[in-house]
């Protein structure tokens, strides 16, 4: 296999990438509409919570072989699997929100060892019973899961919480990936009435939401605690990295550690959709803390391509598209 830094723009890791498994119907069993459920229309499958359908699926969400072909098309060479949002439950409890994370984590487990040089794979845990966490956590490195992906809270609890430092000190320990996801459905946020309709939910409230998570966990203790954990934020951080200037004008002012020591091993993903954007996102971050993601196969995933790479130069675009990802999740990437 070729190592990862002799790979060109046609040879990338689209590290943001979603995947519906199959799950146990826990809506029927403990009769609460809140646990998703799928149902089957000719090709499509629907994702059902609270009585709706909040997601219309097509086979490339839950087959590996026709993400390997689409895969091929756009020349990625891997792929990160994570849960589709709905299907993470920050609300249950802990008996069955534990088993429910132990079947989707399984569940990745699987394709990531039946395709290893295309797959690594991303669990879910209880986040919101935190020693559950752990222990789930301890159990899906054990599966070979590369890290996993957290909501921007654990149910009522701020990612900064004291609660949650066990969990994230063990995510250091053990080298996982966390990934911070924005949960929101529908066109209204839980958080706010103040923005509605799905437009402004989905380019505002979801930023929004994941800034406020990874303020928690840079200035709120986490990272000084953690320094060696691994943090990448979905859609580019949302509006954390245009905020964190003016942040820094006063942390920097009253604090011995600076808010660029404090984000240091925060990442972001390039899902942000324009050239300038990117371009911003670079200048905050640096390539080495970019990873290339699309945020397949949802109906707004971005350009599978990554033709907005080749606009940062070869050895940023490199560093975007593959590097970094292959840096993080240990894998040789090739051809």
């Amino acid at each position: 296999m070729r190592p990862a830094h002799v790979c060109g723009l046609d040879c990338r890791i689209d590290f943001h990438t979603h995947i519906v498994v199959d799950v146990p119907d826990f809506a029927g069993k403990f009769g609460d509409p809140r646990w998703p459920t799928f149902h089957a229309d000719g090709e499509r499958r629907h994702l059902i919570r609270d009585g709706r359908a909040v997601r219309s699926l097509t086979a490339s969400s839950w087959s590996p072989r026709q993400r390997i072909e689409d895969m091929d098309a756009a020349g990625i060479v891997h792929q990160v699997l994570s849960p589709i949002p709905p299907m993470i439950c920050d609300w249950a409890a802990a008996g069955p929100a534990t088993e429910w994370a132990e079947r989707i984590n399984a569940a990745v487990a699987d394709i990531v060892s039946a395709h290893p040089r295309r797959f690594s794979g991303l669990g879910t845990v209880p986040l919101h019973h935190p020693d559950a966490a752990v222990a789930v956590l301890h159990r899906a490195h054990q599966a070979g899961l590369s890290g996993v992906e957290i909501g921007t809270t654990a149910g009522s609890r701020e990612l900064d919480h004291l609660d949650l430092r066990e969990f994230f000190c063990a995510a250091e320990e053990l080298e996982m990936l966390i990934f911070v996801h924005p949960l929101i459905l529908g066109t209204r946020s839980q958080w706010t009435d103040r923005i509605v309709g799905a437009a402004a939910t989905f380019g505002l409230s979801m930023g929004t939401d994941t800034a406020i998570a990874a303020t928690r966990l840079a200035f709120g203790g986490v990272t000084r605690k953690c320094p060696g954990l691994r943090i990448c934020l979905a859609h580019g951080g949302g509006t954390f990295f245009w905020a964190l200037p003016r942040i820094s004008r006063l942390w920097d002012a009253t604090n011995d550690a600076t808010a660029a020591d404090l984000v240091q091993n925060i990442y972001a993903d390039t899902v942000v959709y324009r050239d300038a954007n990117l371009h911003f996102l670079r200048s905050q971050l640096g390539p080495h803390r970019m990873v290339f993601g699309t945020d397949y196969p949802l109906p707004a995933h971005d350009d599978l391509s990554g033709s907005m790479l080749s606009g940062l130069g070869l050895t940023d675009a490199r560093l975007v598209g593959t590097d970094t990802a292959a840096r993080l999740l240990n894998v040789p990437i090739g051809h």
